[in-house]
C-alpha cells in the first residue's frame, strides 16, 4: 500500500511541475487598423499595437462604400516587430477592385482583421 501512495504522489508532483512549466500569455498579441481618407495615391492605414510584444503580421480588407452605393475593396498585410507600437501601410489605388462602380468614396470599413504571431 505504501508503494502505491509513493507512486501516486510522484505522478501528482510530476503533473504539477508540468502544468507549472506551461506558459500562459496574459498579454496576447493584438493590434487595430484605422484607415484614412482615400487620395490619389491610395489609402494610408495606421496599425496600432494594442497587446503583446511579439512579432506579428496584421492582414485586413478595406471595403469602401461610394456615394452611388458602389463598393471598392482591397486587402493588405503589414508585419510589425515586437518592439514596434505604431506603423503605416499604404494601400495603392491600383489594388482596389470595383473602382468602375464607384463615383466617389463615402465611407470605409476595415473587415476581416487577422493578427498572426510570427
Amino acid at each position: 500500500m505504501r508503494l502505491e501512495r509513493i507512486a501516486s504522489a510522484t505522478i501528482l508532483a510530476t503533473a504539477a511541475l508540468m502544468l507549472a512549466a506551461c506558459s500562459v500569455s496574459v498579454n496576447p498579441d493584438a493590434a487595430r487598423v484605422d484607415c484614412g481618407t482615400p487620395g490619389p495615391h491610395g489609402v494610408d492605414c495606421t496599425l496600432t499595437r494594442t497587446g503583446g510584444d511579439g512579432t506579428i503580421q496584421a492582414c485586413w480588407d478595406l471595403v469602401i462604400t461610394c456615394r452611388n452605393e458602389g463598393v471598392m475593396s482591397a486587402s493588405a498585410c503589414h508585419r510589425m516587430a515586437g518592439d514596434q507600437g505604431l506603423a503605416t501601410q499604404n494601400m495603392p489605388v491600383a489594388d482596389f477592385s470595383g473602382q468602375q462602380t464607384c463615383d466617389a468614396p463615402a465611407s470605409g470599413q476595415v473587415e476581416r482583421l487577422q493578427i498572426i504571431a510570427k
